[in-house]
């Protein structure tokens, strides 16, 4: 009788990324980690006839060559790598240096970058959603080549395959920077796919809007909190695009009789019905990205919203008990100093209490560093250079000074400061 192939699916760990100058050090705690819900939701697709193993090394710490132990340990005859391009390196070092026999790559990193995918050295590339060419692909005997998945439809999708995964490596172990208490099980979930937005800054790649049912939804409610978990978080790109549907989710988690502290992220909501169906139904926290105060840098972001809507915003919210987890750019076109100056007091006046502080800056794949090279601020490509060729550590590209780099640097030093000494909302369940 043939032993069944072994199939790994390895997320990349941290070690040689590219080296983040948008986000400040204080919103990445340790303590923090997701389950890997991409390969978690096609190991769910894969044939029983394979055995199936993940590898979730950014989770769980582990430097490169302890990935590679971890990998030559299984050895598998099928290895698949879910990349994004801040861990491209580590890709492209697995691909060279793994010995399974067979290598394939998947991942929002594959979306633009396939062709060069394939000459680092892997056998299969596949692009957008794989649940259900992965498993072709498997069966048709693991062709060579590129494999574009489109969007699946996720209502006909299992659940992820968490008992493949040992969940008491993503408990909480409680630190004195969390911004808020959870209790000690975080879990995620996806309720939908994308975003049709075109924000200039925002490296989401899947534009197509995808959602799941309201009854697919509560089915993964129920299954998060037989897991155990005490707190629920949806981590949609834009999970409130479609009114009816926020509403009738809520809904239903009430009718369910669903007890549990959860939370979303989305976008700027200025529904008061939908808002206060989110808050009866149990909705804590709203993730959302502001980005700024000023209409003309949201012009300019070709956000959405405009100030009165995120006025409006945050009153709904302060009114119905959600808080506001408020993300915010600076380093805008036209920005000024005494914006700069007077942001945290106009944050804290529309009554938010989690606010996020990230660097303009122009990320792999967006409108913004596309716009940067066709207009000439960009000498080269160097995106395009670090995908073809990526290096451990690459620093993203800037087009501001060094000097005016550290002063928006010590800007976000000084707000972080700031809003660390205000006392944080607690949410235990």
């Amino acid at each position: 009788m043939l032993k069944p192939k072994k199939i790994l699916l390895a997320v990349m760990p941290y070690e040689g990324e590219v080296q983040d100058r948008v986000t400040a050090k204080f919103y990445k705690n340790s303590a923090v980690k997701y389950m890997p819900l991409g390969v978690l939701s096609i190991a769910a697709c894969i044939p029983e006839h394979y055995e199936v193993k993940i590898l979730d090394a950014a989770s769980l710490g582990l430097s490169l060559d302890e990935t590679l132990h971890a990998i030559e340990n299984y050895a598998p005859d099928i290895l698949g790598l879910s990349v994004v391009t801040y861990r491209a390196w580590t890709m492209v070092e697995i691909l060279k240096r793994a010995s399974a026999p067979i290598k394939v790559v998947g991942g929002p990193h594959a979306t633009r970058n396939h062709a060069a995918i394939l000459r680092q050295g892997a056998h299969a590339v596949f692009v957008d959603d794989a649940e259900i060419i992965f498993p072709q692909w498997l069966e048709d005997g693991c062709p060579a080549g590129v494999f574009f998945g489109g969007q699946v439809n996720m209502d006909a999708l299992p659940l992820p395959a968490r008992h493949l995964l040992n969940i008491e490596d993503y408990r909480i172990e409680q630190n004195s920077d969390l911004l808020f208490n959870v209790g000690s099980l975080r879990l995620p979930m996806f309720s939908s796919r994308g975003c049709p937005y075109a924000c200039i800054y925002c490296d989401v790649q899947q534009k197509q809007f995808n959602f799941k049912s309201v009854g697919k939804c509560i089915e993964e409610f129920n299954a998060l909190i037989d897991l155990g978990a005490t707190s629920i978080h949806i981590l949609d790109d834009a999970f409130n695009i479609n009114r009816a549907r926020v509403s009738d989710l809520s809904q239903a988690v009430v009718q369910n009789g669903i007890q549990i502290d959860w939370s979303a992220r989305g976008t700027v909501e200025v529904r008061e019905a939908v808002i206060a169906d989110l808050a009866a139904a149990g909705c804590k926290r709203l993730h959302v990205g502001i980005e700024s105060l000023d209409d003309t840098v949201l012009e300019y972001f070709k956000k959405a919203c405009r100030l009165k809507h995120i006025e409006q915003f945050c009153e709904l919210c302060n009114r119905y008990g959600i808080d506001v987890l408020g993300y915010f750019i600076i380093g805008a076109p036209g920005e000024t100093d005494e914006y700069r100056k007077t942001l945290p007091e106009r944050i804290k006046n529309l009554g938010i209490r989690l606010p996020y502080f990230n660097l303009l800056s122009p990320l792999a794949e967006t409108p913004y560093y596309d716009e940067l090279l066709r207009s000439g601020r960009f000498e080269r490509d160097y995106w395009g250079e670090f995908c073809e060729n990526p290096v451990r550590d690459f620093i993203i590209p800037e087009v501001r000074s060094v000097e005016e780099e550290d002063h928006l640097k010590s800007v976000i030093d000084h707000y972080v400061e700031h809003f660390k000494r205000r006392e944080m909302p607690t949410f235990v369940s």
